[in-house]
């Protein structure tokens, strides 16, 4: 080294770069991915594969026909739906058992089946924009209309969107759900519905076997599915037009007994002339 100093040359060496998502603890991995889903990673933007890692801080957004299934290193699934977008901002794991798991939630639908918490300190939360859903051991649906400023859904980097409803359907466990930013906190129990409004208030129903199935359907890996079909936009209805011409009566003679020979109607031909079928399109309902 001293010689080369001597000679005044000087050496730089160049490291590659390490990826951002190194930084960051390893959350999980793809399991199942269709249509248009990418992921956020910095600045970096990348269309997702199925056994793709992904890294706490990863922001998850899925377009029109997207669909993606995370399993977690904890052995938590998340399904989310189509125009979602969700970010990973905290999972911690020590030997499996999960220590710290936060979501946040902008907008979509995702189903969230989270295995039970063994750690007694250890928390599991999705946050959205007007509520924060903590749970230990649960299932449960959390569905956001995409707010009206989000322009771009795909590619869109809005921080802070409109606050929206947030719809929590739980099919078991406890969910413990709060209204932000100071709304009141209460205990979901399996089997309601909750409704955390703009304003802080929270509804709470039973809900119906068919909303639950028409939220799966979100999810579904079935080709024909909600999520794989593109929207209904009408029911098609075939017209077939027919046009009826009028009689045609040819005339002929005919002799009455007792009487003079008449003109009378011998043949009456009735022809049919059918068009071609039309097909038109009925508004869906």
């Amino acid at each position: 080294m001293k010689a080369l100093i001597a000679l005044g040359l000087t050496i730089t060496f160049f490291f590659p770069q390490a990826s951002k998502a190194a930084n960051h603890s390893v959350a999980g991995n793809i399991t199942y991915v269709s249509g248009d889903v990418v992921v956020l990673r910095g600045d970096n933007e990348e269309p997702l594969v199925k056994n793709q890692l992904v890294f706490s801080s990863d922001t998850i957004i899925t377009g029109k026909f997207g669909r993606v299934r995370l399993s977690m290193r904890d052995g938590s699934t998340i399904s989310i739906g189509r125009l979602s977008r969700i970010s990973i901002s905290d999972f911690h794991v020590k030997n499996r058992s999960l220590m710290s798991g936060l979501f946040n939630m902008l907008w979509g639908k995702a189903r969230f089946v989270v295995s039970h918490l063994k750690l007694a300190n250890a928390s599991f939360s999705v946050k959205t924009s007007t509520a924060v859903l903590g749970v230990r051991g649960t299932s449960f649906i959390v569905s956001l209309d995409m707010p009206e400023n989000v322009i771009g859904h795909l590619n869109a980097r809005q921080i802070r969107p409109d606050p929206m409803p947030t719809t929590t359907l739980l099919n078991e466990g406890r969910l413990a759900v709060k209204a932000l930013p100071k709304g009141g906190e209460i205990l979901l129990k399996a089997g309601q519905l909750a409704v955390v409004g703009k304003d802080g208030k929270i509804k709470i129903r039973p809900f119906t076997p068919q909303e639950l199935k028409l939220l799966d359907m979100e999810f579904s890996d079935t080709p024909g599915s909600a999520a794989m079909a593109p929207p209904v936009i009408g029911k098609p209805k075939i017209m077939v037009p027919t046009v009826v011409q009028g009689p045609s009566v040819q005339m002929g003679t005919t002799v009455i007994p007792g009487g003079r020979a008449q003109q009378a109607p011998t043949t009456i031909q009735v022809p049919v002339s059918v068009q071609p079928p039309v097909i038109t399109m009925m508004p869906a309902n």
